[in-house]
C-alpha cells in the first residue's frame, strides 16, 4: 500500500488517463477499508485513514478524495471517519489545505455526527440500563437487582467508560471493551459486574454497530 500522497496521484492518474486494471487493483484496497456493508470489526480492523503508511492523512483529506473521485461506496465509512473527532476535526483554521472541506460536504458531516451521537447515547445507555431477558443469576452481580442503587452506580461506569469519551465526537462503530481479561478470568470495567452480562451487552452492542453502518448512508445524506 503507498502512502496518502502516492494513492492520491495514481488514483487521480487512473481516472485521467482510464487505466482500469491499475485503478481496481487501488480501488480493491479502499473496498478492504472503507466498507460498504458491515462486517464485524474487531479492534485490530484496520479501517479509514490507517490502512496508509507513514503519516496517517486527515479524515477530511481522504473524505476530499473520495468525493472528488466518486467512490460512492466508500463515501458512508469516508463521512464517519471525519466526523467522529468531533466539530473541531471537522473545520477550523488548523487544518491542512487539502482537509478543508466544502460547505456541502461540511453540512453533512456535521448533521451526520449529530445523528450519530444521539443514536449513540440513547442505544448504549437502553443497551445497559435496559437489559433483555431473565436477571442475571450470578450470585455477586449486580445485574440480579437491575434498578437498585448498587447495579445503576455499576451500569453508569460501564455507560461512561463506553460513551464518555466521545461527547464530542462518536464512536459508534468503534468495538467496545465491555471486560477486560485479568488473567484467566474476564472481568467487567465495572467491578462485580459477571462475564456474562458484558458479553450480552457486547451482543446488544454489535447488533447497534450493523444498525448504524446500514443508516449512514441516509445518516449523512448520500441517499434520495
Amino acid at each position: 500500500m503507498p502512502d496518502f500522497a502516492t494513492f492520491s496521484s495514481l488514483l487521480r492518474i487512473t481516472a485521467k488517463y482510464e487505466m482500469p486494471t491499475l485503478r481496481s487493483q487501488l480501488l480493491e484496497v479502499v473496498r478492504d477499508a472503507y466498507p460498504e456493508t458491515f462486517e464485524k470489526p474487531t479492534p485490530s480492523t484496520p479501517l479509514g485513514e490507517s490502512i496508509f503508511p507513514g503519516p496517517a492523512p486527515h479524515p477530511n483529506e481522504v473524505l476530499n478524495l473520495f468525493v472528488q473521485q466518486e467512490l460512492k461506496s466508500a463515501l458512508p465509512i469516508a463521512y464517519y471517519m471525519a466526523a467522529r473527532r468531533g466539530p473541531k476535526s471537522l473545520m477550523g483554521s488548523h487544518l491542512p489545505r487539502n482537509a478543508m472541506l466544502a460547505p456541502k460536504d461540511l453540512q453533512s458531516a456535521i448533521t451526520g455526527l449529530m445523528a450519530l451521537r444521539e443514536v449513540e447515547l440513547n442505544e448504549t445507555h437502553r443497551i445497559i440500563f435496559e437489559p433483555e431477558g431473565a436477571p442475571c443469576s450470578e450470585s455477586n452481580c449486580p445485574s440480579r437487582t437491575p434498578t437498585g442503587p448498587t447495579a445503576l452506580k455499576a451500569y453508569r461506569k460501564v455507560f461512561d467508560h463506553v460513551v464518555g469519551s466521545s461527547r464530542l465526537g462518536t464512536k459508534v462503530l468503534q468495538v467496545p471493551e465491555f471486560y477486560k481479561g485479568h488473567g484467566r478470568d474476564l472481568r467487567c470495567v465495572s467491578s462485580n459486574i459477571c462475564s456474562s452480562c458484558a458479553k450480552r451487552w457486547e451482543a446488544g452492542h454489535a447488533e447497534l454497530r450493523k444498525k448504524v453502518w446500514a443508516a449512514l448512508p441516509n445518516v449523512f445524506g448520500l441517499k434520495g
